[in-house]
């Protein structure tokens, strides 16, 4: 009886710690996300900002015939 109050407890603790875990990836995704947010920003305003690459980046745009189906 005391050996699987024991391993109940071990793996209580290991729940526990995947838990933590879990959280910090979490927590490190939705910061991974709001830099990527931040970084399209700073590029769309360059690019906003600089003429020849805002033109270079239209013409790169593929052009779409009105009678071309989604």
């Amino acid at each position: 009886m005391a050996k699987a109050a024991g391993t109940l407890g071990e793996l209580t603790q290991a729940l526990l710690e995947l838990a933590r875990g879990q959280g910090h990836l979490i927590t490190a995704m939705s910061d991974v996300a709001r830099e990527q947010r931040i970084t399209n920003l700073i590029v769309r305003s360059q690019i906003t900002a600089d003429p020849v690459e805002k033109a270079r980046r239209m013409d790169a745009l593929p052009r779409r015939s009105p009678h071309d189906s989604f």
